[in-house]
């Protein structure tokens, strides 16, 4: 069993047990038409079920809350000014009996916001009102089945999108916009957290029935970079890609293939390049006919990474091919001359144990490193990508920089260790680790001091679970001139929080009516 704190920290895939090796179903609602017109809400006892213990466990949240004036610990830096977002999944209902198999991935998105000002810190959550949150609030029931399998939902929920909104978020052309990579992105109020657009496809120029989680921002130009995956619908090969100024405009657009149909949950631009890559988690149309989750792990599949540039249209894109390694997160990536660098946190193996595999699990090629891969363009022949393992002292998952290095050649990078939050600096091969004894410490995000501070120089912030209060919560600040100091300051949460996958900062002076509020 792999615990799942231990897998992405905590307080971030919902708030409950472990989620390796979910499999089995759960108690049934009842019997008969009543119980599937609106059983009255009861998760399954099974920890392995979705939402497995309810409430009780910490495996679901379910409270949309606002808490004004939060406790605050500590030297809070009164020009701090901005808001901290986090989403991730919890689940609105239990699943129908059937599907109690499901993966703590399809829970719902769930968002929440620190805002910061003046020493002062409020705290908002509200479920992202997607088409599939909304259908279910009427129904008072699950209508979708096992993750990324339209075969197994309600009839009733045809033609609506399945998108979750629980995996990352961003702020751009003054939208809060929130991600799930089966679909596209929902518009919410930056500071109310309220539901503008269920489905946002950036004026209808979005031509994919997809998004990444994971945008990327031009600090020099503003501009957007994005992709669909699966693009044209489930198990496509088609790959949208494209690009936004910086009012939200398409001004760039075009589709590609990809080898086979698999997950691409991350990818890397440079300011001269777009970087694709296919991890060997394969979308398996047999298990989806089945009734079971999209993904299966093969490790006889190659993996592969994808060159294309940007502003082209694709026909230049070319895939290479090298060690197999399960990478989703990337930490930066820039151009140099004719070669592109890129580094990413993965293993040698399958990452994600919850998911179908062909192959035993197996937690030692689990182990996430800094992976950098090298691609030399200067030779036509040349199909292969080079890896390196950086700082193979530090493992991790979920790593991060500085955005507003996303682009460019960048010094530090940031990654959730098994001791805390680790430091990374390219330019003198040094790490430093953050602890907070006694803390299991979910994603961080970097925090720039000032708008124009150097690249590095600011705070990392994220959210800390008590290990000796049963999980409650602190928001935590650490200034990266000094993070074995460790925390500066803290928020003290009266309870456990909404759980995350990813956060992201933003500066009040990129939120509409910010300053006003």
């Amino acid at each position: 069993m792999l615990d799942r704190r231990r897998f992405i920290g905590a307080a971030t895939i919902g708030t409950g047990a472990a989620i390796a090796g979910l499999a089995g179903s759960g108690p049934a609602f009842g019997q008969g038409a009543q119980a599937l017109a609106s059983p009255q809400v009861d998760f399954p006892e099974n920890p392995r079920d979705f939402g497995g213990g309810g409430s009780a466990a910490g495996a679901v949240n379910r409270a949309e809350i606002d808490l004004f004036d939060c406790e605050v610990e500590g030297n809070w830096p009164q020009d701090l000014d901005g808001v901290f977002y986090r989403v991730g999944p919890d689940p609105q209902y239990p699943k129908d009996p059937k599907w109690a198999g499901d993966i703590p991935f399809d829970g719902e998105g769930h968002v929440s916001m620190f805002r910061i000002k003046d020493g002062h810190v409020d705290y908002k959550t509200r479920y992202v009102r997607n088409q599939r949150w909304k259908a279910q609030h009427e129904a008072r029931r699950s209508l979708f089945g096992m993750y990324r399998n339209p075969l197994t939902d309600d009839p009733s929920v045809e033609g609506l999108s399945r998108g979750t909104a629980n995996t990352q978020l961003f702020l751009h052309h003054g939208k809060l916009l929130v991600y799930k990579e089966d679909s596209p992105p929902v518009h919410l109020d930056p500071l109310t957290l309220e539901t503008i657009d269920d489905y946002y496809t950036f004026g209808g120029k979005l031509n994919s029935q997809t998004h990444t989680a994971h945008p990327k921002i031009d600090p020099l130009t503003g501009e957007y970079i994005g992709f669909g995956y699966e693009a044209s619908g489930l198990l496509s090969k088609d790959i949208f890609v494209f690009s936004a100024d910086r009012a939200g405009q398409v001004n760039w657009s075009t589709t590609v293939q990809a080898p086979y149909a698999g997950m691409m949950h991350d990818f890397a631009v440079t300011q001269s390049h777009i970087v694709l890559y296919l991890t060997n988690m394969v979308a398996d149309a047999e298990r989806i006919r089945a009734g079971g989750v999209h993904f299966t792990y093969d490790p006889g599949k190659p993996c592969y990474m994808g060159v294309m540039r940007r502003g082209g249209d694709g026909k230049d894109l070319k895939w290479f091919t090298g060690a197999n390694l399960f990478c989703t997160h990337v930490m930066g990536g820039w151009s140099d001359g004719d070669k592109i660098v890129t580094d990413w946190d993965g293993g040698e193996g399958n990452q994600f144990p919850f998911f179908p595999s062909k192959a035993p699990f197996e937690p030692a090629k689990a182990t996430g490193l800094i992976r950098r891969f090298t691609i030399d363009l200067s030779s036509r022949t040349n199909d292969r990508y080079q890896t390196e393992t950086l700082f193979p002292e530090v493992n991790g998952v979920l790593s991060r920089q500085d955005d507003r290095f996303h682009t460019l050649p960048y010094r530090y990078g940031y990654l959730n260790s098994g001791a805390g939050w680790a430091i990374i600096d390219h330019a003198d091969s040094s790490v430093q680790q953050v602890t907070v004894p006694d803390y299991r410490l979910s994603e961080m995000t970097f925090v720039p001091r000032k708008a124009d501070a150097p690249e590095g120089d600011g705070y990392l912030i994220g959210i800390g679970s008590s290990i000796k209060e049963n999980g409650r919560s602190d928001l935590i600040l650490v200034d990266t001139k000094d993070p074995a100091a460790g925390p500066v300051a803290r928020v003290k949460m009266p309870f456990q929080v909404v759980g995350q996958v990813h956060g992201f900062w933003a500066d009040a002076s990129q939120i509409p009516g910010a300053s006003a509020a």
